[in-house]
């Protein structure tokens, strides 16, 4: 029986983070691999070191995000405030890339937008928001296989012609009023099996932080993640 551990959508969130891999070494799964759905940065006030304790866990599998495509590749400001709908949250990606070393805005663009992998005799067609697009949303159910995304910070796991769709969640911002940090473990002998497992984490370390760092639209970021909800 095989294990891997889906981490998605931890958004510069490291007390949520430091509570999940807490939480994975206590379930005995710190030897598991990983599988990161993307998304480390933007929306939280630890950036670099949500990117330094993610890079730590060496994930044996990867793809990009699109708030990680904005923090590595320097995307012009007119298509950040599209995305956020804002000018507040283009300065607060900005500000997300000024914090971030050259190296782990390297390390964060080295992600492909999708791949697929093998793992105990299973295939996994991963990828961050829909194969197609890292803005998109892929509508689980329909193609057949086993599929991997994050991006809508809400989980699932859904039964799909030959295999499941899994949605880990988000370890730094649940939008399912569920303030928890999320993340999943798979289950691979042949067939596949999936858990959603939540984390309570310090709510009030990572809103304390985003008021002492100074955060550009910070005081709406945390009303968002304590409500779990926009």
């Amino acid at each position: 029986m095989e294990k891997l551990v889906l981490l998605s959508d931890i958004h510069a969130n490291l007390p949520a983070l430091e509570a999940v891999t807490a939480d994975i070494s206590r379930r005995g799964l710190a030897g598991a691999p990983v599988c990161f759905l993307g998304d480390a940065v933007n929306l939280g006030p630890f950036p670099a070191e949500a990117v330094g304790l993610l890079r730590s866990l060496k994930p044996a599998f990867r793809v990009r995000g699109n708030h990680d495509r904005y923090a590595a590749q320097g995307v012009p400001r007119p298509e950040l405030e599209r995305y956020l709908r804002c000018a507040e949250g283009a300065d607060h990606a900005l500000w997300t890339a000024a914090a971030l070393s050259a190296e782990d805005k390297a390390w964060l663009g080295a992600a492909p937008q999708a791949l697929t992998f093998r793992l105990g005799g299973a295939e996994f067609s991963c990828f961050h928001a829909s194969a197609e697009s890292d803005e998109g949303t892929f509508k689980p159910g329909l193609a057949a296989g086993n599929f991997l995304c994050g991006h809508s910070h809400a989980p699932y796991v859904v039964s799909c012609p030959g295999g499941l769709a899994v949605n880990p969640g988000s370890v730094g911002g649940p939008l399912d009023r569920n303030t928890a940090a999320a993340y999943a473990v798979l289950s691979v002998n042949g067939s596949v099996g999936a858990e959603i497992i939540r984390v309570p984490y310090d709510l009030d370390a990572f809103s304390q932080a985003l008021a002492r760092r100074e955060v550009p639209w910070g005081a709406a970021i945390n009303s968002v993640v304590r409500r779990a909800h926009f």
